[in-house]
């Protein structure tokens, strides 16, 4: 069966039709300039923090179709010119999923009841050739920037890293907001902090990192709605919680078909939050300003990103 109340949260969050019939921004519609200025305005002593993972063979996949980036040279050492032999350039291509490390989620990414966002048809969509609506690239241009907001429910806890089956609610999204003495407003993008990236950073353990983890119960999908969040991303690779019991259910995923498909707003998995998650510990600031622009793939169901905030 469904999850309870599934379908009486998507008949209430579906934002279809609230920007205009052919919107295909979704949530980040709630950035606009006064957003932009008051996430620039977060920038005050001139901190700078990467958030993304490497793409790299060491990376986080173990799938035979999230396979981790490929680098292969096609020239090294080659001349400039004849006349100039010792001039050289190298060049290179990658060879890696869109999905395969730190990266968005695009609206056509995940569909039910054969529509996606803003109740489009996926068999008239989506296509081997990618999506003729909602792909990534409709996110990526003009990009994704915004004022950034840590939630550390990992700290707020009290451990390293949540259980492989906790379930964030919002009673936790609320106390941590009070427990940081920070606000999250229309426009914000949602950093949520499990500590299960350390699975693999730390450990080297891509089974447990890639299995059954932590992250966001389907209920938090309301609470976004409410918070006119513009996206929200975590350092999990699902940003929901995934156990046996909702992977079996007839809703698997009940977060991301909330969030991208009645909802449409974007989902960043993968984030390294660990050192921005330390430097907001130690000077209690929580908020940021978030630059995580995707690549403009036209019709990706997704983007490579590498995210980074500034304090």
């Amino acid at each position: 069966m469904r999850p309870v109340n599934f379908d009486y949260l998507a008949d209430k969050l579906r934002n279809w039709g609230r920007w205009g019939e052919a919107d295909q921004r979704g949530t980040l519609n709630h950035i606009g300039p006064e957003t932009l200025k008051n996430a620039a305005a977060e920038v005050l002593v001139g901190k700078l923090f990467n958030l993304g993972l490497r793409f790299d063979r060491n990376g986080p996949q173990l799938a035979r179709k999230r396979f981790n980036p490929m680098v292969y040279a096609t020239d090294l050492f080659t001349p400039m010119s004849p006349a100039a032999p010792d001039v050289c350039y190298s060049d290179d291509v990658i060879h890696m999923p869109l999905q395969c490390s730190t990266q968005w989620d695009a609206l056509g990414h995940v569909h039910y009841d054969g529509h996606l966002y803003n109740g489009c048809n996926a068999r008239e969509c989506l296509t081997e050739n990618g999506a003729l609506k909602m792909g990534i690239n409709h996110l990526a241009a003009p990009g994704i920037v915004s004022r950034g907001v840590l939630l550390d429910i990992a700290r707020l806890k009290g451990v390293e890293r949540l259980p492989l089956d906790y379930a964030i609610t919002v009673d936790d999204l609320n106390a941590a907001c009070q427990k940081e003495s920070v606000s999250v407003g229309a426009g914000d993008i949602l950093l949520v902090r499990t500590g299960h990236m350390l699975w693999f950073t730390a450990d080297g353990d891509r089974d447990t990192f890639m299995g059954m983890q932590p992250g966001l119960s389907y209920t938090c999908a309301e609470w976004a709605h409410d918070k006119s969040l513009a996206a929200v991303a975590a350092d999990n690779m699902a940003v929901e919680i995934l156990d046996p019991e909702g992977l079996a259910s007839e809703m698997p995923l009940a977060f991301h078909m909330l969030a991208l498909r009645d909802m449409g707003m974007p989902l960043g998995e993968m984030f390294n939050l660990e050192a921005l998650a330390t430097d907001c510990a130690a000077d209690g600031r929580y908020s940021f300003l978030l630059a995580a622009p995707p690549l403009e793939v036209t019709g990706g169901f997704g983007s490579p990103v590498n995210p980074h905030a500034l304090k």
